[in-house]
């Protein structure tokens, strides 16, 4: 029996969290261009990261770096000047100010809103489970069972949490809390102890929940190398000098003319973040420059002192966490989770062996909460999508395992190798090629030139035709 068939478009956008919503505010600018959106959430332009109710979520940039366009710099700084919940605060106070991310969310919304005005979107609130070549482009089929067609595509599906490093163990289970899964996290009575699996920005957020809402318990964070994401400086300005001298160097030599300059910093009484500075436009210029063997000795040794020092969090954040450490409410240890089995009494049992010891030590608590971050490889992504694209040869991990292959452009790679025309992908999918790939100053001008791209297809096929 045929699948019922949507409307013909030009693009369509599978995603409709941020960079999806970035895509399509590009993409509606120009008129009479057919644009779906596929996206199964019913909130547009927010996804994971900005879908947070909790106020003291807070943004890990600066407003002054966070606007959603690189041609309008101060964008979101005139959102903040006219938004109920910061337009009391002083004008020259707003650049430096960590927005809550909820109030980003806010703002991506009112630009998509505004985009579509002018534009004409379809908004299709479906999954998709395959995405397969036709003659004039793709047919995509949702979990509707429908087919919607299209001359290009554009893969913007974001981000998933990776699951527990325990086999037969899901976040389903009675008592097991994904750290993205904010209500959840809130409703945590405030005397339960709770162990934290995982110490990077989604542990953070769940210790301001914790705190926010008068916690007493005990909160005990395991991750694998018992290392919390550092606060950014007031006042941090690029270090002067480019990154022409790390560029042949690999990640031991790296990272000791990088602890050099940070020391230089220190000594002409800047602060070290300075020297992370100076690295920030160039982080995937300095991925690139390294052979895959040094990618993968970095990705071994070397990732999680960046993380720690790249992706920094709020001062107030940061401050926070320290008065929770101070008072014992919470602690981290360096270790590995070994076992998790649910007790009679409904409490968990949690088995982790400490870094470089081989005697295990048990937890007993009442929550677990699921912190380990962003599933970087796509063949363990829940939903038919991704194994649908591998399997039809459509796609092919990207780097290490990371992601999807893209090309310079973002174009998906096929099994082959080869870019697949009207096929694009931006964001998280990129991180193997790309690794800085998930910041709004990334995220936004790869949306920009997606479309872009996208577009320009669109009139090429229509020439054809």
């Amino acid at each position: 029996m045929s699948q019922p068939a949507l409307p013909e478009v030009d693009v369509a956008v599978i995603g409709g969290g941020a960079a999806g919503a970035l895509v399509a505010l590009h993409l509606l600018a120009t008129p009479d261009l057919r644009v779906a959106l596929v996206e199964p959430r019913p909130d547009l332009a927010q996804g994971v990261a900005y879908s947070t109710p909790r106020d003291e979520h807070l943004l890990n940039v600066n407003a002054a770096r966070m606007s959603a366009f690189d041609d309008r710099p101060d964008d979101f700084l005139a959102f903040l000047r006219e938004a109920p919940s910061t337009a009391a605060l002083p004008a020259e106070a707003l650049p430096a100010t960590f927005a809550p991310r909820r109030v980003y969310g806010d703002y991506l919304q009112a630009r998509l809103a505004a985009a579509l005005q002018a534009g004409t979107l379809m908004r299709l609130t479906e999954t998709v489970d395959e995405v397969r070549p036709a003659a004039s482009g793709f047919v995509l089929r949702t979990g509707a069972d429908t087919e919607l067609r299209a001359r290009a595509v554009v893969l913007a599906t974001g981000g998933v949490p990776a699951a527990l490093p325990v086999s037969g163990v899901g976040a389903a289970a009675p008592g097991i809390i994904e750290a993205w899964h904010y209500a959840a996290v809130a409703a945590i009575a405030p005397e339960a102890d709770v162990a934290i699996v995982g110490a990077g920005l989604s542990m953070v957020d769940v210790l301001l929940t914790l705190h926010a809402n008068g916690h007493r318990g005990r909160v005990v964070a395991i991750s694998r190398h018992g290392l919390l994401p550092l606060a950014h400086a007031p006042g941090t300005v690029p270090q002067a000098g480019g990154v022409e001298p790390l560029l042949p160097l690999g990640v031991r030599a790296r990272m000791r003319l990088l602890r050099r300059w940070a020391a230089e910093a220190q000594a002409q009484g800047r602060p070290w973040q300075d020297a992370l500075e100076r690295l920030r436009p160039q982080v995937q210029t300095l991925w690139q420059a390294w052979p895959p063997a040094e990618q993968a000795r970095f990705l071994r040794h070397g990732v999680r002192h960046w993380d720690i020092h790249r992706h920094r969090i709020a001062p107030e954040a940061a401050a926070v966490v320290e008065a929770m450490r101070r008072d014992g409410r919470f602690s981290l240890h360096a270790g590995r989770v070994m076992t998790v089995a649910a007790c009679d009494d409904g409490r968990w049992q949690l088995d982790w062996r400490r870094r470089r010891r081989n005697d295990d030590e048990r937890l007993m608590v009442d929550r677990i909460v699921n912190a380990t971050g962003l599933e970087k490889r796509p063949t363990q992504v829940p939903g038919t999508l991704p194994a649908a694209l591998h399997a039809r040869g459509l796609a092919r991990s990207g780097p290490h395992g990371m992601g999807i292959d893209t090309d310079a452009a973002g174009g998906v790679r096929d099994r082959s190798g080869a870019t697949v025309p009207g096929l694009w992908t931006l964001g998280i999918p990129r991180i193997g090629t790309l690794w800085e790939s998930i910041a709004m100053p990334e995220l936004r001008g790869q949306a920009a030139r997606v479309a872009a791209a996208a577009l320009a297809h669109v009139r090429e096929a229509g020439a054809r035709d």
